[in-house]
């Protein structure tokens, strides 16, 4: 029982990972890919470029992120699991 409790957490990461990179893919394809700056030539080419990577690449950041913080809560969980179980106790 406790091995599927743990298979668990790690599936439910799992899919809170993926489904949040999806939503973060779907705001960069429909926002980010959009935005202009009303610049012509080629520096706005240039900055419009710039600001796109920026916010994509601040997305990207956040979602790593997220990511850490649902894994350090699980294994924190787990470790606190494990010491607190009768197996752990000698």
């Amino acid at each position: 029982m406790r091995a599927l409790k743990e298979m668990a957490d790690i599936i439910g990461v799992m899919l809170a990972v993926w489904g949040l990179m999806l939503l973060v893919l779907v705001v960069i394809e429909q926002f980010v890919v959009d935005l202009k700056l009303p610049i012509e030539g080629f520096m706005g080419a240039l900055l419009n470029n710039a600001l796109q990577l920026v916010i994509a690449g601040v997305l990207l950041v956040l979602w790593l992120w997220v990511w850490l913080l649902l894994t350090k809560h699980c294994r924190n969980r787990r470790l606190r699991s494990w010491s607190e179980s009768p197996q752990g106790r000698s």
